[in-house]
């Protein structure tokens, strides 16, 4: 990349215990810092080995990789002076920019490193153009934002999801459901529950059951006890949830049951087990062995580990209305499978093939 012109790079709050005693022979355990603070790695590497010239950037100064290596009033000067050009995100706008200018004054930061930070980013600013612009064309106006979600985008978006939508394994041969031969669907929905964005997370199921109903599915959507309470239903807990969902004559009000998945991490979690609503849930997947059963990852590709039972499992890796969409058209059978998987898929373990 730094071949090819990259002009920034975000430097992670991660150690290279290996690399930093490369770089500087007999350095103690306990002098190994993240990245973002280590000059063997910023500067003997990054500036010196890669030759990179451009601009380098923290990550972001709130995680805790950077927190926990330092006060943050010292931390925050050490970054630039480690080799870091530009920091991101403040934690107190107006206390951590006296931080900065505290370490200035100090000499933490030294005329040098200040002025070599400063001209990476006019530097960067001038390659833009940023310096031709008037003032008030430097960010676009919020109608600009207009073009996302376009028809253009959209197309685009419906053309990936039509050749990335995956299908695992259909061992019990239940591919394709259609209106004709399965009417009747009960719809379960998992979540990996609320991130700092406070959408809902379970929003994504409205559009599933919109796409299944306008393909001509009649869908029943299951709710959590939870859930249920929050709508005002009294006295809701598992067990009641569980006596109603997991009757006998289940087969009987439902052709096939779909489970739409979307289950997301942050950052660092590239492997996140389902969790249930409660131990013993009704959305567990004991139905598979009573109607044909179709479960759908929006998200993670690992969740057959928790989900074996299942003998059709399907990756549509978005949660967006055009993944959602291409998934029912090939449940269906309106068009082919074109995704593919590797191994990593079944976890190592023989009853996810099953």
């Amino acid at each position: 990349m730094i071949a090819h012109g990259v002009q920034s790079i975000m430097v992670g709050h991660i150690g290279a215990p290996e690399v930093s005693r490369h770089f500087r022979p007999g350095i103690a355990d306990a002098e190994i810092l993240p990245a973002t603070l280590s000059p063997e790695l910023l500067q003997d590497l990054l500036r010196g080995e890669l030759g990179f010239n451009g601009l380098v950037l923290t990550d972001a100064s709130q995680m805790v990789g950077l927190t926990q290596a330092k006060k943050r009033k010292d931390l925050v000067p050490a970054t630039i002076a480690a080799g870091c050009d530009m920091f991101l995100f403040f934690r107190n706008p107006a206390e951590d920019f006296q931080y900065m200018l505290d370490g200035y004054k100090s000499g933490v930061i030294t005329e040098q490193r200040l002025h070599d930070a400063l001209r990476r980013i006019l530097g960067l600013k001038a390659s833009l153009g940023l310096h031709l612009k008037p003032a008030d064309q430097l960010v676009p106006p919020p109608g600009a934002l207009a073009v996302i979600g376009s028809a253009e985008h959209r197309a685009i978006a419906a053309g990936i999801a039509d050749k990335t939508v995956t299908l695992v394994k259909d061992t019990a041969g239940n591919l394709p459901i259609t209106p004709a031969t399965h009417p009747r669907i009960r719809l379960y929905g998992i979540s990996g529950g609320a991130d700092f964005t406070r959408a809902d997370p379970l929003a994504y199921l409205d559009v599933v059951k919109e796409e299944l109903e306008a393909a001509g599915f009649e869908v029943h959507l299951f709710r959590t006890a939870e859930q249920r309470e929050a709508a005002g239903e009294a006295g809701m807990n598992f067990m009641r949830v569980l006596a109603e969902e997991a009757t006998g004559d289940y087969a009987e009000k439902y052709d096939a049951a779909f489970v739409f998945a979307n289950v997301k991490g942050f950052a660092q979690e590239a492997a996140i087990r389902i969790k249930w609503s409660s131990p013993m849930a009704a959305e567990v997947p004991w139905y598979a062995t009573e109607v044909p059963t179709v479960f759908v990852s929006l998200n993670q590709p690992n969740h057959l580990i928790d989900v074996p039972m299942v003998r059709t499992a399907i990756h549509a890796h978005a949660g967006t209305r055009e993944a959602i969409r291409a998934a029912v058209e090939k449940i269906q059978g309106k068009s082919a499978f074109q995704g593919t998987f590797n191994e990593n898929v079944f976890c190592g373990s023989f009853d996810t093939r099953l």
